[in-house]
C-alpha cells in the first residue's frame, strides 16, 4: 500500500481522505517530525491556489531537510464563499469559523443564501508539484443542522442533495462524493493512476 503524507492539522479533512483513498489502496498519514505536525506560515492573499502552493514549498523544504523529498507530500486549503459577502470569508474561512462560528454566519445573512466551497489540492509527488481543484455549489442553511462533518458542514447544503441535507447530515461517503474536497481528491488520485503511482 502506498503512503500519501498530508499536511494538516485538522483531523476531519484527515478522516475525509482517508474515507476517499483507503479503498483506492493508499495509505493516508498525517505528516509529522518526530511526532509532531510542523508550523507552516499561512501567506495573506484572496487567493486559495496561492495559499497552497505556499505551504507546499514550505512542506518539500521540510520533507529535504528529514532527507524524505522522494516521499509523496499532499495539503490541501479550503474556503467558503458566499454571493451575499463578496469573498467572504474565503480564503479566511478557518479565521472566521473560529471568530463567529457557523451561528455567526447564519446572523450575517439575509434571503440570499447561495454559496459554493473550494478547494486547491495540491500534491508533491516526490518531483514535481501538481495541482487539483475542486468546488461544490449550494447555499446556506437557515439553521445550524447536522452532527457529523467539521467545519462549516452544519449549515452547508449542496445543490446535488435533493432532499436539502446539510454536510452534516450526510455519511462521510456520500458527503465525499459530492463535496468539494472530494471533487479535488478524486482529480488527484486519478492522477495518481494514470501516471503510475
Amino acid at each position: 500500500m502506498a503512503t500519501l503524507n498530508f499536511l494538516t492539522g485538522n483531523a476531519g479533512k484527515l478522516a475525509e481522505a482517508q474515507t476517499l483513498f483507503s479503498p483506492l489502496g493508499w495509505d493516508v498519514q498525517r505528516f509529522e517530525i518526530e511526532g509532531e505536525i510542523p508550523e507552516i506560515i499561512e501567506p495573506q492573499t484572496d487567493n486559495l491556489t496561492t495559499v497552497a502552493l505556499a505551504k507546499i514549498a514550505q512542506g518539500v523544504e521540510l520533507l529535504a531537510s528529514q532527507g524524505r523529498l522522494q516521499e509523496s507530500l499532499l495539503v490541501e486549503d479550503s474556503g467558503l464563499f458566499i454571493d451575499a459577502l463578496p469573498e467572504f470569508p474565503g480564503v479566511y474561512s478557518a479565521h472566521v469559523l473560529q471568530s463567529i462560528g457557523c451561528e455567526g454566519i447564519l446572523r450575517l445573512l439575509d434571503d440570499e443564501r447561495s454559496a459554493h466551497f473550494l478547494t486547491a489540492a495540491v500534491l508533491w509527488t516526490g518531483e514535481a508539484v501538481e495541482v487539483f481543484i475542486g468546488r461544490c455549489d449550494g447555499k446556506i442553511a437557515m439553521e445550524i443542522r447536522g452532527d457529523d462533518g467539521f467545519g462549516y458542514d452544519p449549515i452547508f447544503i449542496p445543490d446535488s442533495n435533493d432532499d436539502d441535507r446539510t454536510f452534516a447530515e450526510m455519511p462521510q461517503e456520500e458527503k465525499s462524493a459530492c463535496s468539494h474536497r472530494g471533487r479535488a481528491l478524486r482529480a488527484l488520485y486519478d492522477f495518481l493512476n494514470e501516471n503510475g503511482a
